[in-house]
């Protein structure tokens, strides 16, 4: 993957995190945050937001998709599991625009449960054959419990909204400092990683406006040429931003693909 040139692809989405904004209003420096936006966040859970135009699979009745935040390694009869702590994300569409989000991991043993089978409206754990209905409930099998369902909203139109816990983080904005030729000009964002979760950082000078990834630098005074940052460990990383704009707000993202 190409990671020096800034993504315009349909089989990933983004979650971003209440994050860092900056502004010049009412006579505000570009050194100062606006502290209302950089609270950090009150509860481990972290909201995922898709648009169904991006699955096509979701924009029909028994529609599927499955949704991975860490890649996922093994097969059958030992996996598929995820390489870090999230499983990926069922969700299923089902009848009069109702949503569920579900938790893809078998109450057996814990494999990665496949989406629902449109014919049946049911899904299937491919290691040992547990039985799931659409919102998730046991039909049959080893399983000794439903799949954990998560709090799902529609707008009615293109917006669903997933909370999804223990993605939550904070990021923490700061000035870069010293007297290189960037010191001023470009602002600090630290946050914390979980494993093998990719990153992005995205800017939009209004909530009205949706947005957008804009390059980032490992380094306070590097090139600004990286799109993703792929986390190996859970720490806290920084990364450099260029201020271009009078106020806005940036958020770290984390990417989400389909699987």
């Amino acid at each position: 993957m190409n990671r020096n040139a800034l993504p315009h692809r349909r089989d990933f989405i983004k979650t971003v995190s209440i994050a860092t904004a900056y502004s010049s209003l009412l006579g505000r420096a570009w050194t100062d945050l606006v502290a209302a936006e950089i609270q950090p966040a009150a509860t481990t859970t972290g909201t995922l937001r898709i648009k169904l135009s991006d699955f096509p699979a979701l924009l029909s009745e028994s529609g599927s998709v499955r949704l991975l935040i860490n890649p996922l390694r093994g097969g059958p009869p030992t996996g598929p599991t995820p390489t870090g702590s999230f499983y990926p994300v069922l969700i299923n569409r089902g009848p009069n625009d109702t949503f569920f989000a579900l938790n893809s991991r078998c109450t057996h043993q814990g494999c990665v449960v496949d989406p629902l089978d449109s014919s049946t409206n049911r899904m299937t754990c491919p290691c040992h054959g547990s039985v799931f209905g659409i919102d998730g409930r046991r039909i049959s099998g080893q399983a000794s419990t439903r799949l954990t369902a998560y709090i799902a909203k529609f707008d009615g139109q293109d917006a669903l909204q997933i909370q999804i816990p223990n993605l939550a983080y904070s990021v923490i904005a700061s000035t870069v400092a010293g007297g290189g030729a960037t010191a001023g000009s470009r602002l600090r964002l630290d946050f914390r990683t979980q494993r093998n979760v990719d990153y992005e950082v995205h800017f939009h000078e209004s909530l009205a406006q949706e947005p957008t990834p804009i390059l980032f630098s490992r380094t306070a005074d590097g090139p600004l040429d990286q799109t993703v940052f792929t986390a190996t460990t859970v720490t806290t990383v920084s990364l450099f931003v260029e201020r271009t704009a009078a106020s806005g707000f940036y958020h770290v993202a984390v990417r989400v693909s389909e699987g």
